[in-house]
């Protein structure tokens, strides 16, 4: 057996057939991620000036990595929701559909329109119940690491469970434009009013609140413990992110990429997803580039170059997906990969267990060992990042491991785990038929009229 490839279908058995474009880009993501939440951790150098490599490296990360890595997971989580509709739907209409017919003939219209019906209810409750286990994960995690990003998902799953499983996509939009407009919105007066006219912007939207006094709001704060405290910041982050940020709209553009073969099968539209990575990065890039000349130039500061790299933050993760599709290419005759497609695509099989295995690593790197040793960690950006590359490479070793000896991530067979077994016994909604002559034959007389199993 050549122990350097790997199936390229889930653990879920036949009907969970994965082309790997989707793991491949989680697996890379899962780095840009890493190189983005270091610098939570990370307590910087003080009183020493930024390297040139510093300054250097911050350009870049600015570039193509800040404000695209957590619209590319948006947008390979909302894809992920859609195909777990799909297949949850096929599967589901199949089931009813032979509890109507007693698969003895081909459904009428009418059955068919009833069983989809009702494989749309189960695909939503199945959604439903994902999305209300990732909040939990994600609130045990948000207590060491009040940024991340689970429950953010989470929320999003619970709430449009229904428009995924519906793929009610004129309402989806109707949230996107929506948010782009607000986002824009911003943008354009800021350029418009200049530096004098953003307050007046500003002040246009809610009130901020008001300052407590000196020191009342940090007395509170220190009173309680720390992770009250970070599940409070959680809480709100969470919120925020889910129903404010591009990360709703990526979300849904994942989902509509689901219906297409962009990202299933990247080799038949190559040059559409060439134009795309490239002009995507491009835009990505654009939108950063403004607040990046502000200290280089005389160029007058902008409260709404926070917006434009977020809208333009998430044409560069659609330019990332892009290109990492076209790199994961479509599936192969022996449904097989080899080299770094491999070992990025289990990453991407356990993107949660290497996401939360970061949480754990960085935490011991910054917080538990400075602790034990009495000696901070001070590490410039060049330094962190570096840090942050070993971190995600450890993932990469942890999760080829667990590729080797057949498992999946331990988190996500507990979230499958907790799905399935959180799942309501509910009465079959189509008791199977039973054919008449074959009902005549068992209770031994002749009737026309069909006996319904179970009645």
């Amino acid at each position: 057996m050549n122990t350097t490839t790997s199936s390229a279908t889930s653990f879920t058995g036949s009907r969970g057939l994965r082309y790997p474009a989707p793991d491949v880009a989680r697996g890379f993501m899962l780095l840009l991620i890493a190189l983005a939440n270091v610098g939570f951790w990370v307590a910087g150098p003080e009183g020493r000036a930024p390297s040139t490599a510093d300054r250097t490296w911050a350009f870049i990360r600015a570039l193509f990595i800040d404000q695209r890595a957590y619209p590319l997971f948006a947008l390979l989580f909302g894809f992920g929701l859609a195909t777990m509709v799909n297949r949850r739907m096929a599967s589901g209409i199949d089931a009813y559909c032979q509890q109507l017919t007693g698969g003895l003939r081909a459904p009428s219209a009418a059955e068919l329109d009833q069983a989809r019906e009702q494989a749309v209810i189960d695909a939503r409750r199945l959604v439903r119940r994902r999305g209300l286990w990732m909040v939990l994960f994600g609130l045990i995690h948000g207590a060491f690491f009040p940024s991340e990003i689970i429950g953010t998902y989470g929320i999003v799953a619970v709430v449009f469970a229904g428009w995924f499983a519906h793929k009610h996509h004129k309402r989806q939009l109707a949230v996107c434009a929506l948010i782009l407009l607000f986002q824009i919105v911003t943008v354009v007066l800021a350029m418009l009013m200049g530096p004098g006219g953003e307050a007046a912007a500003a002040g246009a939207g809610p009130a901020a609140p008001e300052a407590a006094p000196t020191g009342a709001g940090e007395s509170v704060a220190s009173a309680l413990p720390w992770f009250v405290t970070n599940v409070n910041e959680w809480f709100f982050t969470a919120l925020g992110a889910a129903f404010t940020t591009m990360i709703l709209p990526a979300a849904f553009l994942g989902g509509r990429l689901a219906d297409t073969d962009l990202i299933s099968h990247p080799e038949r539209h190559r040059g559409l997803l060439t134009v795309a990575g490239i002009g995507g990065l491009a835009l990505g890039a654009l939108g950063a580039l403004h607040e990046l000349l502000v200290p280089l130039t005389s160029a007058q500061s902008w409260e709404a170059d926070s917006a434009l790299i977020a809208v333009l933050g998430l044409a560069g993760g659609c330019g990332w997906l892009a290109v990492l599709a076209l790199y994961a290419g479509g599936p192969t005759s022996d449904n097989r990969l080899t080299g770094l497609r491999w070992l990025l695509s289990n990453v991407g099989r356990r993107s949660m267990t290497a996401y939360l295995s970061q949480t754990v690593m960085f935490a011991g790197i910054f917080v538990i060992a400075p602790r034990l040793t009495g000696r901070p960690l001070e590490l410039g950006l060049v330094a962190s990042a570096a840090v942050a590359v070993m971190v995600w490479l450890t993932t990469v070793v942890l999760c080829a491991v667990l590729e080797r000896r057949g498992m999946p991530g331990p988190f996500e067979s507990l979230l499958r785990i907790a799905v399935a077994r959180s799942e309501r016994s509910r009465t079959n909604p189509f008791p199977q038929q039973i054919p008449a002559q074959r009902a005549a034959q068992l209770l031994g007389r002749s009737t026309s009229t069909p006996v319904t199993a179970g009645a």
